[in-house]
């Protein structure tokens, strides 16, 4: 089941858009032959993921090369360093 709360919806709603979602919290949960109950046993086949595939152009590629050293590692520490950026980080949303 998926759970929004309060604090994780965008900033931007409306007025009305934020009452409809409280409204919605205290509706009771309706399943039907088109949105079942997951059993236990579909919950099991998910998962969190580790990591995620990202593309990368080709000119970035050859930059990235031509510096020399792990590609992989390279990419790692730059994202990092991107996301604890806080400023950076918000030009990229």
């Amino acid at each position: 089941m998926a759970i929004v709360t309060m604090n994780s919806v965008s900033p931007t709603l409306s007025e009305e858009e934020i009452r409809e979602i409280e409204r919605a919290e205290t509706l009771p949960m309706f399943f039907d032959e088109d949105c079942p109950e997951m059993t236990d046993e579909m919950l099991k086949q998910f998962h969190r993921m580790d990591s995620v595939p990202v593309r990368i152009s080709s000119e970035n590629m050859a930059k990235i090369r031509a510096v020399g050293g792990n590609c992989a590692q390279i990419l790692s520490r730059l994202l990092d360093l991107a996301i604890n950026d806080t400023n950076l980080l918000r030009r990229c949303v």
